[in-house]
């Protein structure tokens, strides 16, 4: 039976590849982890910003959970703190995943670097495949990004 991991930095996560996971768990019968990782010195210097982001969290993946396990999907729910780059490597070594679930940053930036980064780092380090899932864009997003402007309503007048 395949076992999804989804990993969630809890600065950048839009939910995205937690909702592709569960989708695709549904299609194939698999069971999803979800992993919330956050820094021992995060944790240690904000303890009560990391309670609230933990919070925030729960509170967004909770109704996802809850609508995955009427679906009948497996789900399970795991905070850990430290290295996001090691706690994911040991999660995925430890409870034998067979399929990483992440996120792409939309921008180009540095978080897509980051991203980049990342995955460079760790796919010679686990022993299962890797689905990046790329947030889809609005309407509005793409007609800018297609340069389609706006028509003016003004003649010129």
């Amino acid at each position: 039976m395949e076992k999804i991991l989804v990993a969630i930095d809890p600065v950048r996560t839009s939910f995205c590849a937690g909702i592709h996971a569960l989708y695709l768990a549904k299609r194939i019968k698999a069971t999803v982890s979800f992993l919330l990782v956050f820094s021992k010195s995060t944790k240690e210097i904000y303890p009560s910003l990391v309670e609230e982001m933990e919070i925030s969290v729960k509170k967004k993946l909770g109704s996802l959970i809850e609508e995955a396990r009427f679906d009948g999907i497996h789900v399970d729910y795991y905070l850990a703190y430290g290295k996001y780059e090691s706690e994911v490597v040991s999660f995925i070594q430890e409870n034998k995943i067979t399929l990483l679930v992440v996120e792409f940053p939309t921008d180009q930036g540095a978080l897509s670097k980051s991203c980049k980064h990342f995955l460079d780092k760790i796919r010679h380090r686990i022993n299962c495949r890797i689905e990046v899932v790329h947030e889809k864009r609005g309407i509005s997003d793409r007609k800018e990004g297609n340069r389609v402007a706006p028509i003016p309503t003004d003649s010129g007048k």
